[in-house]
């Protein structure tokens, strides 16, 4: 095929397939590069990024160093718990045994109320008294009232009767003593004086008490006072 060059001078193209290379059109660039707003945008970012990468690396380095504090943060509240756990269970024991003990000092105090006021009225009698009776008149103890008493008896005279109000009122477990009646009566051919004294069980001062365990008081069957049992 016969080709005609029509433009003198010109070079012409070749054809071919070959790979071709073409240089990017940086006219546009160059245009872009001239708006304000877009440099002010960019050169915003750029200050961001700036100052925020060293506050963060620095934030992640102090996270990485908390991390093993915070692992034996957890450890010491799993350890604290099992200890304010086992510190709980310890205080319901001891309120428990506590309110045990109550009622266990509740029941000896009113168990020996009676036996105090029998020793109490025996220490009282003096010599030539004897006591015919010894009877309940009310407030008992599971009333929670205080118990009160009378006694009926007999003296060989006047002094004598006078002398077992007067030791009855000096025990510490006795108070309010009072005389009912008094009177004369013929006994195997002598005069004797009659009485009836009311009378009420009074909690005494503590220090005047001893508290001693029942160990204390009997031990292989020797007495704590001296002497074997009989």
């Amino acid at each position: 095929m016969i080709e005609i060059n029509l433009l003198p001078g010109a070079k012409r193209k070749r054809g071919g397939k070959g790979f071709h290379f073409a240089l990017p059109d940086l006219t546009a660039l160059a245009g872009l590069a001239k708006d304000p707003w877009l440099i002010a945008c960019i050169v915003s970012w750029a200050l961001v990024l700036g100052l925020a990468t060293p506050l963060f690396l620095r934030s992640r380095s102090q996270v990485e160093a908390l991390a093993p504090k915070l692992e034996a943060a957890r450890n010491d509240e799993r350890r604290y718990k099992g200890l304010v756990a086992d510190k709980l269970k310890s205080q319901a024991i001891r309120d428990s045994l506590i309110r045990e003990t109550d009622i266990i000092k509740g029941i000896d105090k009113d168990r020996y109320v009676w036996p105090h006021i029998l020793a109490a009225v025996a220490q009282a009698l003096p010599s030539s008294t004897w006591l015919d009776k010894l009877t309940a008149t009310g407030g008992e103890t599971d009333s929670g009232g205080t118990p009160s008493f009378q006694i009926e008896g007999k003296a060989a005279d006047a002094q004598a009767f006078t002398r077992f109000m007067r030791n009855l009122e000096e025990s510490p477990f006795v108070e309010g003593v009072a005389p009912l009646s008094q009177g004369l009566e013929r006994d195997r051919g002598h005069d004797v004086t009659t009485f009836i004294i009311s009378a009420r069980y009074q909690v005494p001062d503590s220090a005047l008490l001893v508290w001693l365990p029942l160990a204390a008081t009997v031990v292989r069957g020797v007495r704590s006072g001296g002497g074997v049992r009989r």
